[in-house]
């Protein structure tokens, strides 16, 4: 048999067939190790295949086999050095670009002037201001009017579907805008002072004695309340029952006021654990289940821009790249101007810190380890106090500390030097990278003002979903005139003297002060009129109060609101404190 000829670059299968069965006729010649591509001997098994009948479909097997072991040996690369001095095996294909990390800090950071004039947006001018007008410049007319001709028009639906005579809103009237003032004065005084049930407020208990009947009726309060709407979109989606109040806040603070430098995205939650189509579940939050806001808000706290979130069908954040879309909705209207934007780990990627560093806007916030784009230092283990720190050639700063657990931190504006601050609970300086000190600062704008509604919230448990987003409004309207007018006035006012200045001139006190037990009226009982030939009667009213029994009666007091019914002894002169 005629000898093999010399071998050349890259693997052959007449080669190495030839080599084979000049190997089989003279093993003791053939060196296998020096063979094109084969890491290993040929074993028994193998070559009793040779001598088989099928010797040309096992030699092709075996080619191929031995093919993909050779490229998968080249793939590798801790094997580099001994793939090279292989002359056979064939060259390795480039691998896919990415991005490009370096050691440590860059020299320096890009630099971006910042070009808003935050405050207060001509022509307004709040100085030498009251808190009320604050309040009003926030929940001004436009959302007033919304809301007024939307709760009249839901409570003339109401009055034409009442079915029978004695239902609640056959009694239904239009309301005023006085009326409305009053209406949402006792809303806001249900926060300052708590009562389990709603209709404690109009209590004649003497442990219940409140003010809200000296404004209003219970029932005319709560005809207001069931006809409460904002939805002047009919459409079958339940978004918008709100959607118009949303659109017209963030119109308001977007035409009233400019933000600073330095806003924050995050999520707060208004409780709900109802049915609803999009009710979210966010493990961190205190309640858990209820409807998620996306908010915008400034360094100093106020809210700049409200996304209720619609579940996975909303229009324009849901579906891919969700996270993405929240981010660009929110801050769409301030990029190009410089601002820094503070954001946690749900939303900050590598990829969208630089495409809003194309559009002039800083973004530094904590990064979740398996976030497409991170560099690889997210797999080093770091002793405590340590840090590793990556740029790439956009300078997209990412850090890696190690405090207690493991800290990851993005930032196209901020370096990470260590800087020492002092704890809270042990007077001692503790060194921190820079990025995580600004991060800290600036990023419990929204957490702030979830604090402050919470020490005063209105919302009670019976209230439907909607009616807890418009009162969950008119709060955050509350808090932003708040916080703006400790800006403005540079005062060190409390929430709750604020709040009280707000309620004195929604509730304004009687015109005719209340005169004494001497110079009171005498109230004398009087039998109700006539219907129908037979005299009309009522429960007594104190009788009711007491043992829950309808025990109806003839007489009751003219000259008292609503005429009540009330037993001749001892009801009467008990109910008038005679």
């Amino acid at each position: 048999m005629a000898t093999p000829p010399s071998p050349e670059p890259g693997p052959s299968n007449w080669d190495l067939i030839s080599m084979e069965l000049s190997g089989m006729m003279s093993p003791s010649h053939i060196n296998l190790s020096d063979m094109p591509c084969i890491d290993a001997i040929i074993s028994d098994a193998e070559l009793y295949g040779i001598l088989a009948q099928d010797v040309d479909n096992f030699l092709e097997d075996l080619v191929n086999e031995n093919t993909e072991d050779e490229e998968a040996v080249c793939a590798e690369d801790q094997l580099e050095q001994d793939v090279e001095n292989t002359t056979d095996c064939p060259p390795r294909a480039p691998r896919a670009p990415t991005t490009d990390w370096f050691n440590g800090n860059p020299s320096n950071m890009a630099e971006i002037p910042f070009t808003g004039t935050p405050g207060l947006l001509p022509p307004h001018n709040m100085s030498g201001k009251t808190p009320i007008d604050f309040f009003f410049l926030f929940f001004n007319s436009r959302i007033i009017d919304l809301i007024l001709n939307c709760t009249n028009k839901c409570g003339n639906e109401l009055k034409i579907a009442a079915r029978t005579a004695q239902a609640r809103f056959t009694k239904w009237k239009e309301i005023s805008l006085e009326e409305f003032t009053v209406f949402i004065g006792i809303i806001l005084f249900m926060g300052t002072v708590k009562v389990n049930r709603m209709a404690e407020y109009w209590s004649r208990h003497y442990l219940m004695r409140l003010s809200p009947h000296s404004f209003m009726a219970r029932d005319r309060f709560y005809l207001i309340l069931r006809a409460l709407n904002v939805q002047d979109e009919m459409r079958p989606e339940s978004i918008f029952k709100v959607k118009s109040l949303i659109d017209m806040f963030n119109e308001t603070m977007s035409t009233t006021y400019y933000p600073s430098n330095n806003v924050a995205i995050d999520e707060s939650l208004i409780l709900w654990k109802g049915r609803l189509s999009f009710r979210q579940y966010l493990k961190g939050k205190v309640h858990r289940y209820g409807i998620k806001l996306y908010m915008l808000a400034d360094m100093n706290g106020l809210v700049i821009k409200i996304h209720l979130y619609a579940g996975s069908g909303d229009q324009l954040v849901g579906g891919k790249n969700h996270v993405k879309k929240v981010v660009m909705l929110l801050i769409e209207k301030y990029l190009n101007k410089g601002h820094s934007l503070y954001i946690d780990n749900y939303y900050s990627s590598v990829g969208l810190a630089e495409e809003l560093l194309d559009k002039n806007t800083y973004v530094t916030g904590t990064l979740r380890a398996k976030r497409a784009g991170n560099p690889t230092l997210i797999n080093i283990k770091l002793n405590t106090g340590e840090s590793c720190i990556v740029h790439n050639s956009k300078k997209i700063v990412v850090t890696k500390w190690q405090d207690k657990r493991e800290v990851l931190l993005l930032s196209s504006q901020h370096k990470s030097i260590y800087k020492g601050t002092n704890s809270r609970r042990i007077r001692t300086i503790k060194y921190k990278p820079d990025v995580l000190i600004q991060y800290n600062k600036y990023m419990r704008a929204i957490d702030r003002h979830d604090q402050l509604l919470s020490y005063y919230s209105c919302k009670h448990k019976t209230l439907r979903w909607y009616k807890k987003v418009i009162i969950h409004l008119i709060q955050i309207c509350l808090v932003n005139s708040f916080l703006l007018y400790r800006e403005i006035s540079k005062s060190n006012i409390e929430l709750y003297d604020f709040r009280k200045s707000v309620l004195e001139n929604l509730l304004k006190p009687p015109t005719v002060p209340q005169r004494s037990l001497v110079e009171r009226k005498i109230h004398l009982p009087s039998t109700f009129t006539k219907s129908g030939g037979r005299t009309m009667r009522k429960r007594c009213r104190v009788c009711y109060s007491k043992t829950k029994k309808r025990n109806l009666v003839m007489y009751g007091c003219s000259d008292c609101p609503e005429f009540p019914g009330l037993c001749l002894t001892p009801c009467f002169r008990e109910y008038h404190k005679y």
